[in-house]
């Protein structure tokens, strides 16, 4: 069975001029307590990250600069996602540009549903 960290995702649509990229919002980790998520401090500089273990985003982020964006009006945001999402992620769809026409009219609105992806990470399967 292939892991969803291992299975391709299509997390972007250019068919309109908005330009989609599907986005997972590390908020949503950090909220839901994932076990995934991971933290480490860097030796050299002092300064914390987090991560995903499965690679549903594959950015590292500085927790600092994360918990300061947090407390803005707009919040961090989203990262792109690198896998099949797990049904514990927060995941959004954000747009590059937002205009008016029919250039800018969604031809793939299945795009903007969230993947019905239960798979669950299961050892037992690899042991």
């Amino acid at each position: 069975m292939e892991s969803p960290s291992q299975t391709p995702i299509q997390n972007e649509c250019r068919q309109c001029c908005s330009f989609c990229d599907q986005v997972v919002l590390p908020s949503g980790c950090v909220a839901a307590g994932c076990r995934y998520l991971y933290f480490y401090d860097e030796d050299r500089s002092g300064r914390r990250y987090m991560g995903c273990l499965n690679k549903i985003f594959r950015v590292e982020i500085d927790v600092e600069l994360f918990q300061e964006a947090q407390r803005t009006r707009q919040g961090y945001g989203g990262v792109r996602l690198t896998a099949a999402p797990l049904p514990v992620c927060e995941v959004a769809v954000e747009q590059a540009y937002d205009g008016a026409g029919e250039a800018f009219e969604c031809v793939n609105p299945g795009f903007f549903d969230v993947p019905d992806d239960d798979r669950a990470i299961d050892l037992r399967d690899r042991l």
